[in-house]
């Protein structure tokens, strides 16, 4: 079975070979002699062709692009600014669907000549939640409410096993980052979850985060007034 990038691709190649045949066809049937007008076609598209010739890399890059398949169809990746799930591979230009709505059409050229970040390829992601409390608290109890957190959710991977450390050590704060695996299609979900999760047994445990410095809370209490 063809997959979907491949049909997209070469069911428009099909569809333009079809119509230039049938024009053909046609005009033989009313006597024209095709073969000058297979000439005068060739000739025009060598013209065209120079006149174009960024196109045709577009055409050449959607063709490396479909041998190499650094991306499918389905896919979520990220190329230089652009980023989405790509939606269709074309000879020109493909199209991926942003996770903000934006419409986005990439020339084939730009995207193949710039390095590629695959975030479903693999099958599996690895997700970082990082959570700030007050240098007060008990490190060990925060670590083991994240790691407990993690153990209680299906969509974390047991293999590797998820990790709790301390990322960075402040003067009135400690952050602590809860490291996971879990598989590309759950990974934006499952970070959404656990980091309300992981917050709301921080505050099940009294585990608090640092206060705000006075100059964040008098400009909190100034934009509520």
């Amino acid at each position: 079975m063809v997959d979907a990038t491949l049909r997209h691709f070469f069911s428009k190649i099909v569809r333009y070979a079809i119509l230039i045949l049938v024009v053909i066809m046609v005009l033989g049937q009313f006597g024209v002699q095709t073969a000058s007008i297979i000439a005068a076609i060739g000739a025009i598209g060598l013209a065209i062709g120079l006149a174009l010739q960024g196109t045709l890399q577009n055409i050449a890059a959607g063709i490396m692009l479909l041998a190499l398949r650094p991306f499918r169809i389905g896919e979520y990746v990220e190329v230089g600014a652009i980023s989405g799930t790509v939606e269709e591979i074309g000879l020109f230009a493909t199209k991926p669907r942003t996770t903000d709505g934006v419409y986005v059409l990439a020339p084939n050229s730009t995207l193949w000549n710039q390095p590629v970040r695959n975030f479903t390829r693999n099958g599996v992601r690895r997700g970082d939640i990082t959570l700030s409390i007050g240098s007060w608290n008990d490190i060990d109890l925060a670590q083991k409410t994240m790691l407990g957190v993690a153990g209680g959710e299906r969509r974390v991977k047991r293999e590797p096993a998820p990790i709790a450390f301390v990322a960075t050590v402040g003067d009135a704060s400690v952050a602590i980052t809860l490291r996971y695996w879990t598989t590309a299609a759950d990974f934006f979900a499952t970070q959404i979850d656990l980091t309300k999760r992981v917050k709301q047994a921080f505050d099940a445990e009294a585990i608090s985060v640092p206060a705000p410095p006075p100059e964040a809370r008098q400009e909190t209490a100034a934009t509520r007034q």
